[in-house]
């Protein structure tokens, strides 16, 4: 991180924190989902009749998936992240009907949210932690949100696999190179299709998956079959990752294959396709 970026993140944890929001809402500094997030959620909200609330977890002040959303006075949402200043962000920059909360996310935490979707039919849930992902899904999909939106791990390649379950993962401490974290498309995709839910679309930049629950469709060619996907990551600027070349580098830690009904997930994992 340069001198310039390492101040600000300083500035994020002082009473500076709401002057420089402020400056950079005054200034126009974009808010803005990730990649193309944004506009696809506005495509499958005028494809499919989804109920107006949102549960996003894992989001960044000024970038997040539902965050054309959060500032239609018409929806109502949770934003949930461990972060003290991208909650202060979310509740300087967002109407009235959006609550904002920091919260460590744990399968025990979760409750806050499930307790939150007790109020009536929710229609978007947005999974990102870098970390574990696929469990807390696995928690919450009962609740049946019309829309699933998460990030996979390209890295993982079509394997059906997921870290191991740990209430205190740090993406940066599990390994140097930061990849090793969350679930693959393949293991989501299974989670989701046995809970009756279909994919729709993938992120322009290759680490976003949409699903959307099966009994709102009205065509069979509104699904994406998983096996035309392409499994790249994009990184801003155009240069590619392919999911082989990072998966070399972190095969030998543990995995947990989601297809196995005995799968232990609160201990090591299994190490698999080595």
């Amino acid at each position: 991180m340069n001198i310039f970026g390492s101040f600000k993140e300083r500035v994020k944890t002082t009473p500076l924190a709401l002057p420089y929001i402020w400056f950079k809402n005054r200034m126009n500094i974009s808010v803005a989902s990730q990649s193309n997030e944004a506009e696809i959620c506005d495509r499958l909200i005028s494809r499919f009749d989804l109920p107006k609330s949102f549960v996003e977890f894992g989001f960044s002040g000024w970038e997040f998936n539902c965050i054309k959303l959060a500032k239609d006075p018409q929806w109502d949402g949770l934003l949930l992240d461990g972060k003290a200043y991208n909650v202060m962000v979310a509740k300087e920059l967002f109407h009235k009907k959006i609550t904002a909360k920091q919260l460590w996310l744990t399968l025990d935490s979760l409750d806050f949210v499930l307790n939150y979707a007790r109020h009536g039919d929710l229609g978007i849930l947005s999974v990102d932690v870098d970390g574990n992902d696929y469990w807390f899904l696995e928690k919450l999909i009962p609740i049946k949100p019309a829309l699933i939106i998460t990030e996979f791990n390209v890295s993982f390649g079509m394997r059906p696999i997921s870290v191991p379950y740990d209430s205190s993962f740090d993406r940066t401490k599990k390994h140097e190179s930061c990849e090793y974290y969350g679930a693959s498309l393949s293991a989501f995709n299974h989670l989701c299709s046995r809970s009756n839910y279909s994919l729709v679309a993938i992120s322009e930049n290759g680490v976003n998956a949409f699903f959307v629950r099966n009994d709102l469709f009205r065509d069979e060619s509104e699904r994406l079959p998983i096996e035309e996907v392409r499994l790249v990551k994009t990184y801003p600027g155009g240069s590619e990752a392919p999911s082989s070349k990072i998966w070399n580098q972190i095969k030998h830690l543990p995995y947990v294959d989601v297809t196995m009904p005995d799968a232990n997930y609160g201990s090591c994992g299994t190490k698999l396709f080595l």
